[in-house]
């Protein structure tokens, strides 16, 4: 497996019901993934709980991506 060695943020997105995990580096690779959530006009307690679950999924490959040499030695 080859470390990718990306530093990556968690934002969301401008233009859609989604969290975004982006790269930091200027002039680098800028949108890694795209996590989307359900919005439902007639439950709020379902769109807060989907987004809140889409976060969490978004914060985890951004940790991913930002110990890479921790989880890339662990493997090898």
């Amino acid at each position: 497996m080859e470390n990718p060695k990306i530093k990556t943020e968690v934002v969301h997105s401008q233009s859609k019901t989604a969290w975004n995990v982006v790269g930091v580096k200027l002039g680098g690779k800028y949108k890694i993934a795209r996590i989307p959530y359900i919005v439902d006009y007639n439950s709020e307690t379902l769109t807060t709980v989907s987004r809140q679950e889409a976060l969490l999924h978004a914060q985890f490959i951004s940790e991913c991506f930002n110990n890479s040499d921790k989880i890339v030695g662990t493997i090898l």
